[in-house]
């Protein structure tokens, strides 16, 4: 599937400012075309929003699988970011809750992304070395905290990918009617793995009986 010009020269050097400008322009735009309209969009629609000829975007990305790839690969970069952050924090707990709102926001914002996680494929060479980094990265920032006495013992980076899922489902099927309710049950799975017994009080409100059933009822209308 790897077309080996996703994010570099066909001969392995790095892009030219510009090419590389371009190339998150096609990504930024094809990531905003996905949330809004599916992955089924085409390569035309992608260059025409990112203001660039379908040549360029062809040069980049061989195919949509190849953008949705190129898509991926860059929120990966992103959490890489955002766990480096949460390392760098001076509190180890303050680092795993700083990198799980995050991740509560970006799946309340981008709402193709879960669609993205469920369709790339996860072997893809740009895609594989990324994930390795990545998941070495979580398991540090949950290792410090569970180390400095801030989180339960047991609690392990693939429990941060568990959350992450019920993150994902929770806002996808109440943003648009409770905005921000992902906040709440986020709160809530934090005091389930803080290690401590200090329990403070739950900062978002929760559903009315109304919001439930208008939840409800947009679920069952679902394909």
């Amino acid at each position: 599937m790897a077309c080996g010009c996703t994010d570099g020269a066909e001969d392995g050097r790095p892009l030219r400012a510009d090419a590389e400008r371009n190339r998150l322009r096609i990504v930024a735009a094809a990531k905003e075309l996905f949330a809004e309209r599916g992955l089924e969009v085409s390569l035309d629609d992608v260059a025409a929003a990112a203001g660039v000829g379908v040549g360029t975007v062809y040069r980049r990305f061989a195919n949509r699988d190849e953008l949705i790839a190129g898509v991926f690969a860059q929120h990966l970069r992103d959490v890489s970011s955002q766990v480096s952050e949460a390392l760098d924090a001076p509190d180890p707990w303050t680092g795993v809750v700083h990198l799980m709102t995050w991740f509560g926001s970006v799946f309340a914002e981008d709402r193709g992304l879960g669609a993205i996680m469920m369709r790339v494929d996860h072997s893809h060479p740009d895609i594989e070395p990324l994930k390795k980094q990545l998941v070495a990265g979580v398991e540090s920032v949950f290792d410090r905290a569970v180390t400095a006495g801030a989180v339960r013992p047991g609690v392990v980076n693939t429990d941060f990918f568990g959350i992450s899922m019920m993150l994902s489902e929770i806002a996808r099927n109440t943003e648009a009617t409770v905005p921000g309710l992902w906040r709440r049950y986020l709160e809530i799975m934090l005091e389930g793995i803080r290690a401590d017994a200090d329990r403070g009080p739950l900062h978002t409100p929760p559903m009315t009986d109304d919001q439930v059933y208008e939840i409800q009822q947009a679920l069952g209308k679902r394909p």
